[in-house]
């Protein structure tokens, strides 16, 4: 309607970007940070893979040990352990590297959100929204965990990351849910049926190299073990975080739908059965479009286009009307109901 047409033009017209972080953009990450008025939203945008340095990132899948957020942000309460969690060493570095004396990406951008907050104070109560697409959802990611543990940002702190890769372990998912819990963050996770982006890592390099000898070299395996490496238990398995919204190319069997939502914190945060940190339907389908294409001796990349954003694109606004209406807050009560901290 006319109507609409008139909101969202005014809506779009009130986004202005007031920072764009590109000078070194062939070596460090690409971020834009902007306001909007209308929706009283300051969003943080993370710019995908591109560049080799963007890539050779995405390959560092060793997993660190940082202080949780909460003790990063000097916000420790009653309500935490002061445990480290494991994140990914290349988005880490990406995001809180710190080079030549300069603060991290994370500092700047912050500091780009403190200044819009103290300028204006109508601003105070704007909330923050941060996206991205396969690395800057994982970059959004990792931003919004340590940012909805600032004392000057509204809560909740929103994520919407669209085809992310997993960004840290067991402890980092567990934290995240409970922050979830607590009201402060809220994590959207958009990813296409058969992305194979989406479905790793699964390890860090170091489990990967002591199953790979396990596996192949056991004299390897054996030397890895007596030097004190070894296989690492749920510390060096990856998995993923927030509400995810599964988006299929064709309608599926179950309930005719293209979009399947689901809350990865259930069995993470209740304890009561075995995290499950690997979807394996997805991983068995795309196995085996893998052998399809070797007998075909096709040379494309199986899956690959569903990672894409023309990809992505397409799937939403085929499920447009279906989540007309819809709130991230409505779908947190309904997809993470039973959960004890749920009202």
């Amino acid at each position: 309607s006319a109507a609409n047409n008139s909101s969202l033009q005014q809506e779009v017209e009130s986004s202005v970007i007031t920072a764009v972080g590109d000078l070194k953009n062939e070596k460090e990450l690409v971020y834009a940070v902007g306001v909007n008025p209308v929706e009283e939203r300051i969003t943080v945008i993370f710019r995908g893979s591109v560049t080799k340095n963007d890539f050779m990132t995405d390959a560092k899948i060793s997993l660190v040990q940082i202080p949780d957020p909460r003790r990063f942000n000097g916000t420790e309460g009653d309500d935490s352990d002061g445990d480290d969690v494991g994140v990914h060493q290349g988005f880490y570095e990406y995001l809180f590297g710190e080079s030549d004396g300069t603060r991290s990406k994370y500092m700047e951008i912050m500091q780009h959100i403190d200044r819009l907050l103290a300028e204006n104070p109508s601003r105070k109560n704007y909330k923050l929204y941060i996206t991205g697409h396969s690395l800057g959802g994982a970059l959004a990611t990792l931003f919004g965990f340590y940012a909805a543990t600032s004392s000057s940002v509204a809560l909740p702190v929103t994520v919407v990351s669209v085809a992310s890769p997993r960004v840290g372990n067991l402890a980092f998912a567990r934290t995240f849910a409970e922050m979830e819990s607590q009201g402060k963050l809220r994590h959207l996770r958009i990813a296409n049926h058969k992305d194979p982006v989406t479905l790793g890592p699964t390890v860090s390099s170091k489990r990967a190299l002591a199953l790979s000898a396990k596996a192949f070299s056991p004299l390897g395996y054996l030397a890895l073990m007596v030097t004190g490496i070894g296989e690492g238990g749920d510390e060096e398995v990856y998995y993923h975080t927030g509400m995810k919204m599964k988006l299929f190319k064709n309608v599926t069997a179950v309930g005719s739908q293209r979009c399947v939502l689901s809350y990865s914190g259930h069995t993470i945060i209740s304890g009561s059965k075995k995290p499950v940190a690997i979807d394996k339907e997805d991983m068995a389908e795309i196995e085996q479009s893998n052998k399809r294409k070797k007998k075909e001796s096709s040379s494309e990349l199986p899956m690959v286009s569903y990672h894409y954003g023309t990809s992505y694109s397409e799937r939403m606004a085929s499920v447009e009307l279906e989540l007309k209406g819809l709130t991230l807050n409505n779908v947190y009560r309904e997809k993470a109901g039973g959960m004890p901290w749920v009202v």
